[in-house]
């Protein structure tokens, strides 16, 4: 019997967002403390008296998720460049591990060049996010409980497991080495691609545009106060960074198509980010009144 252990992480933190989401969305005030308390974070946090059986730590450490995770990427990264163009040996501990992870019965469902775009790409938007959150955004002094925090160093090593464990050249050390070549690049590789460049930019314009609330012209931090942001995608939805993510994860999906794990990624990521984009949404309109009526959450003129 397979026992794909990505596959049952994933499936249980999307089952559980899309649950306590409903949860939260529709009858929040007959929920305990402890629960409400548990799923919300940032300036949409619980504010009433807490429960002493959270621990929370400060909003600002999302960004050691993307110091683990530009450095994660890169490192797997250099060893399938090392595997596939300098017929470097799998470590047989990583094979293990692999195996405990994605079951012994895994098969290589993607080419060397779908997975090593793949990964590139992903280990792309790792440091980006890295830049962003140590050098363009200006956090406030809000909170996350420590079960988000915790989820994001989960995310990143799934999500990177996902690519490898059904890549060419990780399914064993033996055999013959991993041939790779350009003429396998797909009109997939091709048009995931240029949706993943082309939603990294606007994520990036986001970060900007709200960081540059809290900033005045010379680049000073004046403020930790919300504002409502506007330009760029902020004109179509309220959540513009958490639209990008779900196009930077539905690209790969196109790249990694025939992947058996990848798409347990993208589903827990779109119902993570839809969520997020919901409650931020909601979270604007009613604290402040003249907000643009006409702007969604998170899917332009739709939701």
């Amino acid at each position: 019997m397979e026992f794909n252990f990505l596959k049952i992480v994933l499936s249980l933190l999307t089952i559980s967002i899309v649950v306590m989401g409903c949860l939260i969305n529709n009858v929040e005030k007959h929920l305990p403390v402890f629960f409400v308390q548990t799923f919300r974070f940032g300036k949409f946090a619980y504010r009433g008296s807490p429960s002493q059986l959270i621990v929370e730590v400060p909003k600002s450490w999302f960004r050691h998720f993307y110091v683990f995770a530009s450095v994660f990427t890169t490192l797997f990264l250099v060893l399938m460049c090392g595997i596939y163009f300098l017929s470097w040996e799998l470590p047989h501990w990583l094979v293990i591990l692999l195996d405990l992870l994605a079951s012994s019965n895994r098969r290589a469902h993607v080419s060397p060049v779908s997975s090593l775009l793949a990964l590139s790409l992903l280990t792309v938007q790792a440091w980006h996010r890295f830049y962003e959150t140590w050098f363009v955004c200006v956090y406030s002094d809000t909170k996350m409980n420590v079960i988000h925090y915790i989820v994001g160093f989960v995310h990143y090593i799934g999500s990177v497991m996902a690519i490898v464990a059904e890549s060419p050249g990780f399914i064993d050390n033996k055999g013959l080495p991993t041939i790779f070549q350009l003429k396998e690049i797909t009109l997939g590789n091709i048009y995931g691609t240029l949706l993943f460049l082309w939603a990294l930019y606007h994520q990036n314009r986001a970060a900007v545009l709200l960081a540059n609330l809290r900033k005045d012209r010379k680049g000073s931090i004046v403020t930790l106060e919300h504002r409502v942001p506007h330009g760029d995608w902020f004109e179509l939805v309220s959540s513009p960074h958490n639209l990008a993510e779900i196009l930077m994860y539905l690209a790969l999906t196109f790249i990694l198509l025939g992947s058996n794990t990848w798409p347990f990624v993208f589903l827990w990521v779109l119902s993570n980010q839809v969520e997020t984009a919901l409650l931020t949404h909601w979270w604007y309109k009613s604290k402040f009144k003249d907000y643009p009526a006409t702007r969604k959450a998170v899917i332009p003129y739709v939701l």
